[in-house]
């Protein structure tokens, strides 16, 4: 398990927890991202932000938010 902000280019990751639930974890969930969601890492330049891709939209988060965001190798990826 790591942080989304570690992930490299190409991942297919699985969602396993969100840190700082509250307001943060309901405008994720409103994007698709939540536990067992799956995702992909299109972009990560260090020290900017990520762009991923959830069920097909591309969504771009900051590097705070995606070290609140646990993540695992995806069994689908």
């Amino acid at each position: 398990m790591m942080s989304l902000a570690m992930a490299s280019e190409n991942d297919n990751l699985k969602i396993v927890q969100v840190w700082h639930g509250g307001k943060f974890e309901k405008k994720l969930r409103e994007m698709g991202i939540y536990k067992d969601s799956q995702i992909k890492v299109v972009k990560n330049d260090i020290p900017g932000p990520l762009i991923v891709d959830v069920k097909g939209s591309r969504l771009i988060l900051g590097r705070g938010q995606a070290q609140k965001i646990m993540v695992e190798g995806s069994e689908n990826g």
